[in-house]
Formats: structure tokens, sequence, C-alpha cells
């Protein structure tokens, strides 16, 4: 199986990307690769500030396809499950949705791409106000992060008007709740 998880930063992904590979691996007797984006190159991505907007998109891109080939084709291959935190749909929420670049441009750029498309895309929706409070309580923002509201605001927006994504609302339930309706979606799928 390949999983995705979406969300704002601050959404929970990690947390829950932990607790779903735990469960797949003893419902499924497999290991389960658990990764996010950018990967390969995130040092470079998260260190370089006021690049364009069409520069930072084409590192994006380059990053998954160097995930792509490093990390989740053979893990598939060899038949493991891989859990994702991240994939095309951040890139649509945050270029476009939150960088402003054309929504056809950045769908374009990723189809060309040709990406391996998930088994099932879960987005943990959570307000943006609620989701800032845990970027500031985790202490070192990376460059997004310092964006801040405003930008949270717009990628959510962006995601909650995308179609094909299983949305799980966070807002007032604990982990365990949240984990719950997720593995709700999954088991069918296993």
């Amino acid at each position: 199986m390949f999983i995705t998880l979406e969300g704002i930063d601050g959404s929970g992904k990690s947390t829950q990307a932990k607790k779903i590979g735990s469960w797949l691996e003893k419902r499924t007797q497999s290991p389960v690769i658990l990764t996010h984006e950018p990967s390969c190159l995130r040092s470079i991505i998260l260190g370089l500030r006021n690049l364009c907007a069409t520069s930072e998109l084409l590192l994006f891109l380059a990053d998954r396809a160097e995930h792509v080939e490093r990390e989740i084709l053979p893990a598939l291959i060899a038949g493991h499950s891989v859990v994702c935190e991240r994939w095309n749909e951040s890139t649509l929420a945050y270029q476009s949705g939150g960088h402003k670049l054309s929504e056809s441009k950045v769908k374009e750029l990723i189809r060309a791409c040709e990406f391996p498309e998930p088994d099932i895309k879960i987005f943990l929706d959570i307000e943006p106000e609620t989701a800032m409070k845990r970027v500031n309580s985790r202490g070192n923002k990376d460059k997004f992060e310092e964006e801040g509201l405003k930008l949270l605001r717009d990628v959510a927006k962006s995601y909650r008007e995308m179609p094909g994504l299983i949305r799980i609302e966070c807002g007032g339930k604990s982990e365990d709740e949240v984990f719950r309706e997720i593995t709700g979606h999954l088991e069918g799928l296993t």
C-alpha cells in the first residue's frame, strides 16, 4: 500500500504516520516504510530563502523524483507499504494555494513527472489558528512555518477544495480519535 498524509503544518501528520505504520505492520506482518517530503533535498529546499515560487516548485519536484527512485519505488516493489507525509497535493496546496503559482502550471508539471499514485490520500484538516499554536510550541520553525498564519489559511483553503482526499477533521479530537477514523478508512484496503 502507498498511503499519503496531507495537511498544513501542525496538523499531526508525523504523529499519525507513526501510528499508521505500527498498525499496518501488525495487520500485514510486513515492513512499513515511513517517509516524508521534502526528503533527499530537504536541507537545500528549507535552507534557501527568497527563492522565486517557480524555482521552489522545481526543487520540490526534483526532490520527489529522487525520493521515488531511491525510497518509494524500491519499497513498493519489495512488497512493503509506504506511508508518506506530503505528496503531490502538498505541492499544489503550498505552491498554488499558498504561493499563488498558476494551478494549471503546477498540475501540468506534477503530471509530467508521472509520480506513482497513492492508494489512499488522507487530509488531516485543522483550523490554521490551532495549527499555528502547535507550530509555535515546537520552537524551531522552517521557512514555510515562518510565513505564518496567512500562508496556513491559504494552504488550508486550497486543500479543502481538492477532490480525491479523505478528509479527517482533527479539531477538538484526540490523537487516538483521529487515528481510529483513519484506520476506519484503511481497513477495507488491507
